[in-house]
């Protein structure tokens, strides 16, 4: 890296070392103030205050948040793309039928688990959409706004910068649409954002503090890879940082080889009780069953091949299923769907995915979903990055406190964005999330930097400058505009031939 991670928050109460004296005596704190002083104060006095106060921002941002993922979540009462496989699979858990999916389980067993809880009929007609299920996506995308918020902060963006990324991703019509649905991206992106963010937490603590966090780190971390295995860039991006930070400090092996063991262990343990739990809960014959060996056959209830006798290890359906995984990613590589694109052509937006088309039931207007992303951000990204990087070369000394923060960003972004080159069957638009959110992270404290807006001063609204001040208004405000224009393809709102033309600028996106 070109600089080392900085995870302090500017000029915000930190607590930095602990002794003990004794073991009666009071802990000591040490503590840098706004004006940068090390103070000591006793165990007595209260600890930093940014655990105790939510920031009104991020309450409003929650809000939001909510608003935009919940309402009308019901709407459209219509299975709506792959949520005629999602659907299936979290009833078939609850009927004990084997099926078979080319992804880890836990997103399925999650959405099982909340249709048991809201009384979802194993025996639901094929065409009732189950639409219950789709409050837990839209909760984990609320949630994702609230950890991105908190990821900024802990990359050292300043109230602004992280109240502006998050609003960002807020706006963002793809990222709506995708957390609306009886999906399970946005379980992933949560799983993997909130692992970093874990990780960096952890990175300054000390004592059992510092080994919670990294095992919730780990734990999330394990939690995206058992939902799709592209979450496993979370997990190799944590790797990396903590490889590269035990060597920049020269980490004693102690403290070395158990930090490693927590990342390595808790996350295998997990993907492996995540598939323990899958077998258990799917005991019978189903449609899975010709993705299987015929001994593998033998173990399910009702299969022509079913023994009684049959003993087959764990260890062997572990093996065996994640092989058929890997055997079924290959044999779709000569296969095309309609709306799959170049991993290339993501970040400029080329190709969206057409979800869902219906009519209003009292005069027939035609209603259209759309996984859309807002141009106006995505194309607004591409731009920024170029304003980041020429600034960054014009004024260096700007980037100097930050140079591992956008190192550590742009490692995450092509960490979660090359490896699809390697990959030859059909990819589309949400593969990009990962990286479009690292995206938003960089040109956001970039662009803070050189605007302003990422100064000492932890006053929310206070700008250095008119002109400061006008730029981040100004972006979020046009994010809003393209927001609201886009948000009928998002909705399905009624929309007239007219209306749906008007929202089609390139020719790809018919």
């Amino acid at each position: 890296m070109a600089g080392p991670v900085r995870f302090r928050h500017p000029n915000r109460t930190t607590i930095r070392a602990a002794t003990h004296t004794s073991r009666d005596a009071r802990q000591n704190l040490t503590i840098l103030d706004k004006s940068g002083i090390h103070k000591t104060a006793s165990q007595g006095v209260k600890p930093a205050r940014r655990w105790r106060n939510v920031p009104p921002e991020l309450v409003v941002l929650t809000f939001f948040a909510a608003l935009t993922r919940l309402v009308a979540i019901t709407h459209p009462r219509a299975i709506v793309f792959d949520e005629v496989y999602f659907r299936e699979y979290a009833l078939r858990y609850l009927d004990g039928s084997y099926f078979f999916d080319l992804h880890p389980p836990l997103g399925k067993l999650l959405l099982a688990g909340w249709a048991k809880l809201f009384g979802v009929s194993a025996t639901a007609q094929s065409t009732d959409p189950a639409v219950a299920l789709r409050l837990l996506p839209a909760l984990a995308g609320t949630a994702l706004v609230v950890v991105f918020y908190l990821l900024l902060r802990e990359l050292t963006a300043s109230r602004r910068v992280a109240t502006f990324g998050a609003a960002l991703l807020l706006l963002d019509n793809a990222i709506l649409v995708e957390s609306r649905l009886i999906l399970i991206d946005s379980m992933l992106l949560l799983f993997g954002i909130g692992a970093i963010t874990c990780y960096l937490v952890s990175r300054r603590h000390t004592g059992p503090a510092h080994w919670i966090w990294l095992t919730c780190s780990a734990v999330l971390a394990g939690m995206a890879a058992s939902t799709k295995w592209t979450g496993l860039a979370a997990l190799g991006l944590i790797g990396l940082v903590w490889f590269a930070q035990t060597l920049r400090h020269r980490v004693s092996w102690r403290r070395a080889l158990p930090q490693a063991g927590i990342l390595i262990v808790a996350p295998a343990l997990l993907y492996l009780t995540v598939f323990a739990i899958h077998f258990q809960l799917l005991p019978h014959s189903g449609p899975g069953d010709a993705f299987m060996s015929q001994r593998f056959q033998s173990t399910l209830v009702g299969n022509a091949n079913y023994d009684p006798a049959a003993r087959m290890s764990f260890s062997d359906r572990f093996i065996e299923i994640n092989e058929a995984i890997h055997r079924y990613e290959v044999s779709l590589n000569n296969s095309h769907h309609p709306y799959s694109s170049s991993w290339l052509s993501w970040p400029v937006l080329k190709r969206p995915i057409y979800y869902w088309v219906g009519t209003t039931k009292t005069d027939g207007k035609p209603q259209y979903i759309y996984l859309q992303g807002n141009p106006v951000i995505w194309w607004g990204l591409l731009a920024g990055v170029v304003v980041v990087a020429l600034g960054w070369m014009r004024r260096p000394e700007l980037f100097e406190r930050h140079r591992g923060t956008m190192a550590l960003l742009g490692v995450a972004w092509a960490a979660s964005f090359l490896p699809f080159a390697t990959i030859e069957r059909p990819m589309f638009l949400y593969h990009y999330f990962f990286s479009f959110l690292f995206c938003i992270a960089a040109v956001s404290i970039g662009l803070g930097l050189l605007a302003g807006w990422m100064t000492d001063d932890e006053k929310l609204w206070r700008f250095p400058s008119r002109n400061s001040a006008a730029l981040y208004w100004g972006i979020l405000v046009v994010a809003l505009a393209g927001f609201l224009f886009f948000a009928p393809i998002s909705y399905g709102l009624p929309l007239s031939d007219s209306g749906l033309h008007d929202r089609i600028w390139l020719d790809s996106w018919r």
